[in-house]
């Protein structure tokens, strides 16, 4: 439902996730993971 949903993207793991995917935001000790994986 709609507001499972929204109660999902509150918790902080899945803003972060989402900043990572949708931003490509990366914390500075993953910043060289993410490089080699691409």
């Amino acid at each position: 439902s709609l507001s499972e949903e929204v109660e999902a993207l509150k918790s902080d793991k899945s803003v972060e996730k989402i900043a990572r995917e949708e931003l490509g935001l990366t914390k500075p000790d993953e910043i060289l993971i993410k490089g080699i994986e691409k």
